[in-house]
């Protein structure tokens, strides 16, 4: 059965890059999706390399197309000199089968000796704070004190990042989910609001003035996307 279950979900790597030490950013679409498009900026601005994609049979059959040429869903892109990686997912799962994507990805990242996981989600809190967190355990809090993020003590999350963060602590991962504010369907505050908390947990500046001017043209792009999977969700 174990045997079975690895199989649904595969990473293929088009470029070996040892990913030891590395920070992995995990953008899978959720709530304002703020974290899809708070990593979709990150890997433009800091030129990221596409070394690979993940692809399952869990997936929907709907690709998107990008200047001609057809797209891997869940993509994974590599800074070697910010040795920083990042999976950008532009696919919606099924929270039936969330703890599938959530555990192999965990195990990935074991296999890669990847240092630390940022998890990026939304969630909506009206007047609220830009940014929420929560750790993984104990020793990952101490990061969100230092950087004075507003912790979410008591709470519920679902879905992959919510499968995610709880594999990662009993896998003694270092991990956090930085949660965008979000107002909207897609909302590009919340996700310059994970951007900059991104900025403060790893030191590595980012001016998201030209996301908030930028990120309108690329979340009309993603709702559609994402529009087009619900409509064949329901059909």
């Amino acid at each position: 059965m174990a045997e079975e279950k690895k199989k649904v979900i595969n990473f293929v790597e088009t470029k070996n890059i040892s990913m030891k030490g590395y920070t992995l950013i995990e953008g899978f679409p959720d709530l304002g999706l703020a974290g899809t498009i708070g990593s979709r900026y990150l890997i433009d601005k800091l030129k990221m390399e596409r070394v690979g994609y993940i692809s399952s049979p869990l997936f929907l059959p709907i690709i998107r197309i990008h200047e001609g040429v057809p797209m891997h869903p869940v993509r994974i892109y590599v800074s070697k000199k910010h040795k920083l990686a990042v999976v950008l997912a532009e696919q919606i799962i099924d929270n039936r089968m969330s703890h599938v994507v959530a555990k192999e990805l965990v195990e990935w990242v074991k296999k890669k000796g990847i240092k630390r996981v940022i998890s990026t989600s939304g969630i909506k809190v009206p007047g609220g704070k830009d940014v929420y967190a929560f750790a993984s355990d104990n020793a990952s809090k101490k990061a969100i004190k230092k950087a004075k993020f507003e912790m979410i003590k008591d709470g519920v999350t679902s879905g992959v990042t919510a499968l995610l963060m709880l594999y990662l602590k009993d896998n003694k991962v270092e991990a956090f989910c930085l949660l965008g504010n979000a107002k909207n369907n897609a909302d590009y505050h919340a996700a310059a609001g994970i951007v900059k908390a991104f900025c403060k947990l790893t030191g590595i500046c980012l001016d998201v003035k030209p996301l908030l001017a930028e990120a309108k043209k690329l979340e009309d792009a993603i709702v559609k996307h994402l529009k087009t999977l619900e409509t064949k969700k329901e059909t």
